[in-house]
């Protein structure tokens, strides 16, 4: 594991810091948040019958204030901090949002970024994320990339010539220039994707999008129905896997900044439409570990380049959202695989090295990717805590344990 890196030693200057890798992950962050997860908000609007105003204004409102909260986070902290919306949030109101008016739910988006701030200010929980075993933190953080792998993975099996391509372009450039890596692997999709006849251009205007404010309206079938749900989510589907990530990667910030943070992000993007703004978790495996910077204590540039991109993104977001239909879905999952396979390789050897014969890390990957939400809780959250059962007992001396070498 690489030693924590608690603070910046000394005031560091931006554009000293920052090089060419780092604007390449900040890039490719942004670029697979927008090809993925961004886009659920229109099935979200469609469920909802929402306007496409609204749906370009959530879009407006996540990314604009994710740039702004992360860029803060990173510069007060000197650490990188990619943040992002509740995905699993997301994912809920797909289901969950149709039936209420619209108003109704901002005013419970409106709530739940107040719930985050105060759980930011609630001592015992801040102090329990900080707690985590690091190679349990990593061992949650695998479990989160491995999909990612597996998707790419399946990728290959439908278009064999692109993704093969993508592949080979990264092990041929990383044993030559290991930080240009992923930036060859866009390239060749892109270069691979036109010569394949598989990409998909359209003419695309360059226009900005309008945000669309709701004044809030607050009710208690929203609060019991919206606000206390996506709270949860936030919370068990974002931060406790987000602070692993961090952990992982050797970055242990104050997890009450951050919340405090992110609530009080929420609370602007509420307003346009957008409900709660986290910690990002999947994708800040790019800007945090070594392909952005050499040196970890530069590693913030690349979160800063990267929300400083995603409010250039979200300010025309119609544009960008139909640039990403260009690319096929093969190849955008093939780039996302390939640029955190350092991250899945890193994140394996920390789970297993530090506690070699204990069942704690393997227990985590097993539920997390299982991919069970009892209660509604996402399995992320069930991971860790049968992680953390399985290394209290472990460490408590019971016979099994023993049995398995375990260290207490």
């Amino acid at each position: 594991m690489t030693a924590p890196v608690l603070a910046s030693p000394a005031p560091r200057n931006f554009w000293r810091d920052t090089q060419p890798s780092a604007v390449l992950a900040g890039l490719i962050a942004v670029i697979i948040g927008w090809a993925g997860p961004n886009v659920l908000v229109y099935s979200v609007a469609q469920a909802a019958h929402l306007s496409d105003a609204t749906a370009m204004s959530w879009l407006w409102a996540h990314a604009v204030f994710t740039g702004l909260a992360g860029i803060f986070l990173s510069l007060r902290t000197r650490m990188p901090m990619l943040n992002t919306w509740s995905t699993p949030g997301i994912a809920f109101l797909v289901t969950a949002l149709p039936g209420i008016p619209f108003p109704e739910a901002v005013g419970a988006f409106l709530t739940s970024g107040v719930l985050v701030f105060i759980l930011g200010t609630f001592g015992p929980l801040t102090r329990a994320l900080g707690a985590i075993p690091p190679h349990l933190a990593a061992a949650l953080n695998a479990a989160i990339l491995l999909p990612f792998g597996f998707k790419a993975a399946q990728a290959f099996g439908v278009e064999p010539a692109l993704v093969g391509a993508m592949i080979v372009a990264y092990f041929v450039i990383r044993q030559v220039a290991p930080r240009w890596a992923v930036a060859a692997v866009l390239g060749v999709g892109v270069v691979a994707s036109a010569g394949l006849g598989l990409w998909h251009p359209a003419p695309i205007s360059l226009t900005l999008t309008q945000p669309q404010f709701v004044l809030p309206v607050f009710s208690l079938h929203a609060t019991v129905n919206l606000a206390l749900p996506l709270t949860l989510l936030a919370f068990t589907g974002q931060f406790v896997p987000g602070f692993g990530v961090l952990k992982t990667n050797g970055y242990e910030p104050a997890p009450g900044l951050i919340l405090r943070t992110c609530g009080v992000a929420s609370l602007g993007a509420a307003l346009a439409g957008c409900h709660n703004l986290t910690l990002g978790a999947l994708l800040a495996n790019i800007v945090s570990g070594p392909e952005a910077h050499p040196d970890p204590a530069r590693r913030y540039t690349a979160a800063i380049w990267a929300g400083g991109l995603n409010i250039l993104f979200g300010l025309f977001a119609g544009t960008f959202v139909h640039l990403m239909g260009i690319l096929p879905a093969e190849a955008l999952a093939a780039l996302a695989g390939i640029a955190l396979l350092g991250a899945m390789g890193s994140s394996l050897q920390g789970a297993f090295r530090e506690a070699p014969g204990s069942l704690a890390a393997p227990m985590i990957i097993l539920v997390t990717l299982s991919g069970i939400s009892p209660l509604g809780i996402g399995a992320a959250f069930w991971g860790i805590l049968a992680g953390l059962a399985v290394y209290a007992a472990e460490r408590r001396g019971l016979g099994w344990g023993r049995a398995a070498g375990v260290k207490g």
